[in-house]
């Protein structure tokens, strides 16, 4: 559909230029050559100029609107995005910033499938350079990704996080819950109470403290 939206700005101001007004809505050799000129207007930018802008241009649109509130247009839009994120993790020169940015805008509408490419693809090419905070998103992201599950990789990721960043709440929120998972109580109160007041909202602190006391009786028993 843009590329018919980019024919129509090209040619009906050049056909209008070309043509007499008596004779605008006539078939003659001008539309012809308006017509020609439009699509190979069209055909430079495309292959020349632009190096794919037209349809990075679509796929922009597409992914705007993915993450958006409309269900269902999100699910019309699922693929291309799809397809935006295998062009950016197949592009060789593709800056950190621009996969971070939609891995982290799909983090934040929980497409976690979607995300965690974005995030393998970063941390595979950049992981020495990376922060605690992206390494511990890396790691909330395969755990929800996996169905809550907490592979080797997930405990390494979360070891790496807090080594760079001992001070991180998400990776100490979620050390916790890996370490009651291992039937280590003890050290998952120990992990929370480091997290409380690293945390940036009120609600987040009582509801870790509540998570602490259930924790405390669970242990008590």
């Amino acid at each position: 559909m843009s590329y018919i939206y980019f024919f129509l700005i090209i040619f009906i101001p050049l056909y209008a230029l070309l043509v007499e007004k008596d004779d605008f809505l006539k078939l003659n050799i001008k539309i012809i050559i308006a017509g020609l000129v439009s699509v190979s207007s069209l055909l430079v930018y495309e292959n020349i100029l632009s190096d794919g802008s037209l349809e990075l241009a679509h796929q922009k649109q597409s992914l705007d609107i993915f993450l958006g509130e409309d269900q269902q247009e999100k699910e019309n839009r699922r693929e291309e995005v799809n397809n935006l994120i295998t062009q950016l993790i197949k592009k060789r020169d593709v800056e950190p910033g621009e996969l971070y940015i939609l891995a982290r805008q799909l983090k934040n509408i929980d497409e976690f499938m979607l995300s965690r490419d974005l995030y393998k693809e970063i941390y595979n090419r950049f992981g020495n350079d990376l922060d605690g905070e992206v390494v511990a998103e890396y790691a909330q992201v395969l755990f929800m990704s996996s169905g809550r599950e907490f592979s080797d990789t997930v405990y390494i990721l979360l070891e790496e996080a807090l080594k760079k960043n001992p001070n991180n709440p998400s990776a100490l929120t979620l050390k916790g819950l890996a370490e009651l998972e291992k039937n280590n109580p003890q050290m998952t109160i120990e992990l929370w109470n480091q997290a409380i007041p690293l945390l940036n909202s009120e609600k987040e602190k009582d509801d870790l403290r509540s998570l602490i006391e259930a924790v405390k009786k669970r242990k008590n028993q």
